[in-house]
């Protein structure tokens, strides 16, 4: 009997001790993937970047395809110095609404896609420091009358799924009707067909539809700034360290300035410097 007890208890001694190993070596894997982004990148020779393909002047594609916009341009600078060729990047697509999933599922290794800072973001990706700092603005129709959010209290306004201006609006409209759209241009084909009063989205984006689209205006001023930041996995500290750096060298030798002229110069006068 006492063999018998001794037994069960090495048995049962020799299962914890495996599950212990077993939940040790999946912290160990997890902690590995996490840890080593700046590494696999390097290994693949090629940086994986989610980048927005319908948000001028950030992130847009152009008559021949080509992906070009401010954040483009950092992604392309980031992979010129870890890998030493602005070419080494893959741009992939990425909407408001799949954006952080893609980084969560590793289909990319990170966000350069006008992504608003938040503490509810912050829960689940590591950010950068503020790269840039944009409100939400308004686009009506050239006749319209609106001049401020809260005069579309119970009034249908178009937004982007997943933007944070979608959440916004529960603050400063609070009985608006939000219609959700997947892409930009869904959003303005609903205002201009009458579906909604107003589309809301970031005042830079908004100032560049006005500009491409004769029929549309910017009403009022842009409301509750909020910072971009970069976007790598949680728990990346390595990754996000070298993210904060590269931002820092940039603003530091003057390419930042000249980024900022060369997609915002137009616009620059409607825009506050982060």
């Amino acid at each position: 009997m006492q063999h018998t007890e001794q037994s069960r208890r090495r048995g049962g001694g020799a299962l914890f001790a495996g599950m212990l190993m077993l939940a040790l070596g999946t912290v160990t894997v997890a902690s590995a993937a996490t840890a080593g982004t700046l590494d696999d990148i390097k290994a693949r020779g090629k940086m994986i970047v989610g980048v927005k393909s319908d948000f001028p002047p950030f992130g847009y594609v152009d008559a021949s395809g080509k992906n070009l916009g401010f954040d483009v341009d950092i992604a392309r600078l980031f992979a010129k110095t870890l890998l030493g060729d602005e070419n080494k990047v893959e741009l992939v697509a990425v909407s408001s609404a799949n954006r952080i999933p893609f980084l969560q599922s590793n289909k990319i290794d990170i966000v350069i896609a006008s992504l608003t800072i938040t503490d509810e973001r912050r829960q689940v990706v590591e950010f950068s420091e503020p790269y840039f700092l944009s409100g939400g603005l308004l686009l009506v129709k050239k006749e319209s009358t609106v001049n401020s959010v809260q005069e579309l209290d119970g009034k249908p306004i178009a937004v982007v799924q997943g933007s944070w201006e979608d959440k916004a609006l529960d603050m400063l409209a609070p009985k608006s009707e939000h219609l959700k759209f997947g892409k930009v241009s869904e959003a303005v084909l609903a205002l201009k067909g009458g579906r909604a009063e107003a589309y809301t989205h970031d005042d830079v984006l908004i100032l560049a539809l006005a500009k491409e689209n004769p029929d549309l205006k910017v009403a009022g001023k842009p409301y509750m700034p909020q910072p971009y930041g970069i976007a790598v996995r949680k728990g990346d500290t390595l990754f996000n360290t070298w993210v904060n750096e590269q931002l820092a060298a940039i603003r530091k030798d003057g390419t930042y300035d000249l980024l900022w002229k060369k997609h915002f110069s137009d616009i620059e006068a409607s825009l506050v410097r982060p």
